[in-house]
């Protein structure tokens, strides 16, 4: 699912994929990567059990108000640097308690040419 849904600028303002199947899916990784339009987003029946790396999932998704991701299972995740990167600080503050272990400026980290590596 890497980058699945990248740069989908020409998406609806809603996207509702609650029932998409993803229990095994390991890397979730810039999935929603520059969905510039994107305001509400539907992921309440994601498997996110396996999923190892969320890194830059909601990167840039400038106008994202309504982000459904509270059955979110991060038990086995590593990797989430950057998800929430140019978001609203409501809504990164209204799903920080999810990613508690990586840590606020984690989540928010810039991406830069040394996080590639």
């Amino acid at each position: 699912m890497i980058g699945m849904f990248s740069h989908c600028e020409k998406f609806v303002s809603q996207l509702d994929l609650s029932n998409f199947n993803t229990k095994n899916v390991t890397n979730m990784s810039g999935i929603f990567y520059d969905c510039i339009n994107l305001k509400e987003l539907n992921l309440t029946n994601f498997d996110t059990r396996n999923v190892v790396n969320m890194s830059y999932m909601f990167y840039d998704c400038k106008r994202l108000e309504n982000l459904y991701i509270s059955t979110f299972k991060t038990k086995n995740l590593i990797y989430a640097e950057g998800i929430f990167h140019g978001c609203q600080k409501n809504l990164i503050d209204s799903n920080v308690s999810i990613f508690k272990k990586f840590g606020y400026n984690a989540l928010i980290k810039e991406y830069t040419q040394e996080n590639k590596q």
